[in-house]
C-alpha cells in the first residue's frame, strides 16, 4: 500500500503548524518544519485527491489527476501579488483540465483553512466572453440549468458571484435571472465540523457532494466549449 492509499486525516496540529508557519514568515522556520508540514498538511490533501480520482476520471477523462500537481504549495509565488508573505496558512486541491490547454475549463476544489473547510465548483478564471457563452448556454437550455441548480441547492451548495448592476438582456425565465446576471459563478459549500476532517468521512462527503453537481459541471463545460469554438 502506497503512502497515498490511506487517508491520514487533518489534525488540529496540522492547522496550527500552517498558521504558525504563516505567522513566522521565515525560511528558516519553514525549512525546520518542512517535513512535518508535508506529512500533516500536504500528504492528506494528496490522499484525498487520489481517493476522488476515479470518480473524476469517469466524469471527465481529460482532467489532470496527478496528486502532486493538484495540491497547492505551502510556499507562495509572490511575483505577481502585493501580498509578499512567503507562506500560506491554507491548503487546497483542484480537479480540472490542464489550464494551459483548457484556460476556460470549470473546476472542482476542496480547501482547508483555520476557520473552515469548503468545496465547490466554478471557473478558475472568467472572462466576459466566457460568461457570455455561459448566458447563451443558459438561454439555449434553461430547463437543464434550472434542474441542475436545484440539485446543487438541495445538496447544500450556495451560488456566489458578482452581479452586473444593469441586468443583462435575454429571453430567460424570471427564476433564472439571478444566475443569468452573474459576472462570475461559484457553487460553494462551507463546513465547520473539523472532526469530519480527521477521518475518511470527508472523502465520502466529497464524493456525494461532487456527484450532486456533476450535471452542473457538464453544463459549465459546455459553456467553455462554446466560447473556445467562437473565439
Amino acid at each position: 500500500m502506497g503512502e497515498l492509499d490511506h487517508f491520514d486525516g487533518f489534525t488540529p496540529q496540522a492547522l496550527m503548524l500552517l498558521a504558525e508557519n504563516r505567522f513566522q514568515n521565515s525560511k528558516v522556520f519553514y525549512e525546520e518544519h518542512k517535513q512535518a508540514l508535508n506529512e500533516l498538511a500536504i500528504r492528506p490533501m494528496r490522499q484525498i485527491s487520489q481517493a476522488l480520482a476515479p470518480q473524476m476520471e469517469a466524469l471527465d477523462p481529460l482532467m489532470n489527476l496527478n496528486p502532486v500537481r493538484m495540491v497547492s504549495r505551502i510556499r507562495r509565488d509572490t511575483r505577481f501579488t502585493r501580498d509578499k508573505s512567503l507562506y500560506r496558512a491554507n491548503v487546497w486541491t483542484v480537479f480540472s483540465r490542464p489550464k494551459v490547454s483548457f484556460p476556460h475549463a470549470p473546476c472542482f476544489w476542496f480547501e482547508v483553512t483555520q476557520e473552515e473547510y469548503s468545496y465547490g465548483l466554478g471557473y478558475y478564471h472568467t472572462t466576459p466572453a466566457l460568461m457570455e457563452a455561459y448566458r447563451k448556454e443558459m438561454a439555449y437550455r434553461p430547463k437543464v440549468f434550472e434542474r441542475e441548480a436545484k440539485k446543487a441547492l438541495r445538496a447544500g451548495f450556495l451560488f456566489e458571484g458578482t452581479c452586473y448592476r444593469r441586468e443583462k438582456e435575454g429571453e430567460i425565465p424570471q427564476s433564472l435571472k439571478p444566475y443569468y446576471n452573474l459576472k462570475d459563478i461559484v457553487l460553494i459549500h462551507h463546513g465547520s465540523d473539523f472532526d469530519v476532517l480527521r477521518s475518511g468521512a470527508i472523502i465520502e462527503e466529497l464524493k456525494r457532494a461532487y456527484h450532486s453537481i456533476e450535471g452542473m459541471y457538464r453544463f459549465l463545460l459546455d459553456a467553455q466549449t462554446r466560447v473556445e469554438r467562437e473565439e
